[in-house]
């Protein structure tokens, strides 16, 4: 656009784009998705705008709407391929005002507007400057005072009922009534992980002795329930199902392996150091290092690469990118209905761990030709290792695939488990999530989830692109790379002939 339109009756024939929100992925009320498409249809029709097919659909609070994914990829396509976002209500865009401000002066600024389908308002109308402002303030004053409400709520059971009142149930309970006790089936594992802790073992191999998620074993480990107290200190209305002695036991042994002395006595790096991040271009693996001098983690090329214009970046900005992209993985309704038809047919594929054992011995072998000349004996092996990779590779085998919606569940949990656990924890989610993770300097390029989770569709659920705030001060703007998922393709195919 040259200009902005300054009313309804410039809209004809420009590009719109939609927009979607729901608070909660499901959300069903009185403006849930499909109303809000309702309101999008007649608008576009209405005001002869030409519908681009691009849809924003984003499952998120509207407090804080602007730092997914979704919202980055809209800002930056504003001008580019739309000119009007087209929402169905105001209170959908979202529900803090100093973002909804931000946001109409960016846009502008890009050459696009917002149209807000049910009350006719049109951003760039300075005669309804006034009305959108009111509009969106009342949309933030309903939130806080929804969230007043809940809050209010949680303090009050708090009180009457000794309960946490909010969040999930840790391990080792459950809910009754709505209040949370000691779950007689679980609980015995529970205490069992302070006995091995206490004893001395990791929480990595406590979590491998009692078969559960290492994150799991964390929180037994510090949740103030199993002390019979809530995170404020107030007592539970059940006894601590954990006695003193064995939780002090268990916390002095943790503190024990965790430092030494004043200082860390281990950094842990959850994509690096025998972790899935590698160069793209070279396929070296990338290594942990750490600044001294500015006491930062960072992540270093071996050998500096000529596709590398630095030869070290900031750990956090890799994975800062991961934890987008487990976020974004939670499927959308298109992403959810390819993985059901791709999962409706088995997974006819390579024995991709026989395959990767066969290539871990000729990197070993081709390692040692490094050092001084291969041998015969080396070379005549390297020759039967290619033989049997072709054989594998040429001789598909059916693969178990877990029930759609256990793997849809499985997808919908991967960015909520990194937020919450800590580096231990998040290495062993990177490590059992990708089986290779290709970066160029700060981005990551390309990508190969493990066999465990391909079975699952999160190559299907996976955004195709990432989005991220590049450069610094008030010219800062959103910066888009396109992203190579292997054996996408294939899963594509795959939904569509199911």
């Amino acid at each position: 656009m040259t200009r902005l339109p300054a009313s309804l009756d410039d809209l004809a024939g420009l590009r719109a784009a939609r927009w979607i929100r729901e608070s909660t992925r499901g959300q069903a009320d009185n403006f849930g998705p499909e109303s809000q498409r309702r309101q999008q249809d007649d608008a576009i029709e209405r005001f002869g705008l030409r519908d681009t097919g691009l849809t924003y659909d984003v499952a998120h609070s509207g407090r804080t709407i602007a730092s997914t994914g979704e919202w980055s990829a809209m800002v930056a396509a504003a001008g580019g391929s739309w000119d009007v976002l087209v929402i169905g209500y105001v209170s959908r865009f979202a529900r803090d005002a100093r973002t909804a401000l931000n946001a109409r002066h960016d846009l502008h600024a890009a050459g696009a507007v917002l149209l807000f389908a049910d009350e006719r308002i049109l951003t760039s109308d300075d005669d309804r400057w006034g009305e959108w402002y009111r509009e969106t303030g009342e949309a933030e004053a309903y939130s806080r005072r929804l969230s007043k409400r809940v809050r209010e709520a949680f303090a009050a059971k708090r009180v009457l009922h000794h309960d946490p009142g909010s969040g999930e149930t840790s391990y080792g309970f459950r809910r009754a009534a709505g209040l949370v006790e000691p779950d007689p089936d679980t609980m015995p594992r529970a205490v069992e992980a302070y006995r091995l802790s206490a004893g001395g073992l990791t929480d990595q191999a406590v979590a491998d002795r009692l078969e559960i998620g290492l994150w799991q074993v964390r929180t037994i480990l510090r949740s103030s329930l199993y002390a019979g107290r809530l995170d404020d200190g107030t007592e539970t209305r059940f006894p601590a199902p954990v006695p003193l002695e064995l939780r002090e036991a268990a916390a002095a042994a943790r503190a024990r392996r965790t430092w030494s002395g004043h200082h860390p006595h281990d950094r842990v790096y959850p994509l690096t150091d025998r972790g899935p991040l590698v160069c793209d271009a070279c396929d070296r693996p990338i290594k942990g290092a750490f600044r001294v001098d500015r006491g930062r983690r960072m992540h270093r090329h071996p050998d500096r690469c000529a596709a590398w214009s630095i030869a070290e970046t900031p750990a956090e900005e890799h994975e800062r990118l991961v934890a987008q992209l487990l976020r974004r993985a939670s499927p959308n309704r298109q992403s959810a209905a390819r993985i059901r038809a791709a999962l409706a047919r088995p997974a006819i594929t390579p024995d991709r761990l026989a395959v990767a054992r066969l290539e871990a011995e000729m990197r070993r072998i081709a390692a040692t030709g490094i050092v001084s000349a291969y041998s015969t004996s080396d070379l005549t092996r390297l020759e039967q290792l290619r033989a049997q990779r072709a054989a594998l590779e040429s001789t598909p085998i059916a693969e178990d695939q877990p029930d759609a919606d256990a793997a849809l569940d499985y997808l919908a949990d991967l960015g909520r488990l990194w937020r919450r656990t800590d580096d231990e924890g998040r290495r062993a989610l990177a490590v059992a999530t990708f089986a290779r993770l290709g970066a160029i300097g700060p981005r990551i390029v390309s990508l190969e989830v493990t066999p465990a989770a391909e079975r699952r569709g999160l190559v299907l659920a996976l955004p195709t692109s990432v989005t991220t705030v590049g450069g610094t001060g008030a010219g800062h703007s959103a910066v888009s790379w396109p992203l190579v998922i292997a054996h996408r393709d294939a899963w594509l195919r795959a939904s569509r002939t199911a």
